[in-house]
């Protein structure tokens, strides 16, 4: 089995069983300021510092500093690990699936692919359009980013957004069973308390579901916290 992409955070990699899967797609969700990007931009900041490249979908504005900050981090050549990162921006839901289509131009030189998030523009588009249309969009979108993993053996991750469930009052991954069915591995992150975060396992080819890590995050990363 090919090696995973770690994350740089030791608690979230032993979660993970090592990291990010080759050959299959990752979930990471939560509510806003949890930690998802910062997961996945660590991951890909990680790779890069190894000498290897990861490409990010970005729909969201990934902050340049802390790009910069995480990139520099542990006295890295800042600048010799960004150069090993490829970041396409989206501004509307068209422009995101044109940028998830174009994914496959970069296969064959990155190990690594982070769409972050898949559902921003989704959340604004259901109110324009009829919401089951949207949601198979985004649907399709990790269809294509799956068949280019396993095709390919490249991990790839997505985050998500959450929203509050009426019948239950819980807060739940926006998209439901649809994009649960192409996620491999599903991780949810909170913020706990102290400043630390929380990830759980809900979904895992190996492992039981409900283990969790703490971590926190610091000028130089993600640390893992202590166990619970």
């Amino acid at each position: 089995m090919s090696e995973r992409i770690p994350t740089g955070c030791a608690a979230i990699d032993d979660l993970l069983g090592g990291g990010f899967e080759r050959g299959a797609v990752t979930q990471v969700y939560g509510p806003p300021a949890a930690g998802k990007t910062n997961i996945v931009l660590s991951a890909a900041v990680e790779l890069a510092a190894a000498g290897d490249s990861a490409l990010i979908v970005d729909t969201e504005g990934l902050s340049v500093d802390r790009m910069e900050q995480l990139a520099g981090a542990g006295g890295r050549d800042a600048d010799d690990v960004a150069s090993r990162l490829i970041i396409t921006e989206a501004y509307t839901f068209e422009e995101q699936e044109e940028a998830v289509r174009d994914v496959e131009e970069f296969v064959d030189v990155v190990d690594f692919i982070a769409l972050d998030s898949a559902t921003g523009f989704y959340r604004l588009q259901r109110t324009e359009q009829e919401e089951g249309e949207a949601l198979r969009a985004v649907g399709r979108q990790l269809a294509h980013l799956l068949s280019l993993a396993r095709k390919h053996d490249i991990a790839v991750a997505f985050t998500n957004q959450v929203f509050t469930d009426p019948e239950s009052d819980q807060a739940r991954a926006l998209g439901g069973h649809t994009l649960n069915h192409w996620s491999a591995t599903i991780v949810r992150v909170d913020r706990f308390r102290g400043g630390n975060r929380r990830a759980t396992l809900e979904k895992h080819r190996a492992k039981p579901a409900g283990e969790k890590a703490q971590f926190r995050i610091t000028d130089n990363g993600l640390e893992s916290g202590e166990p619970r």
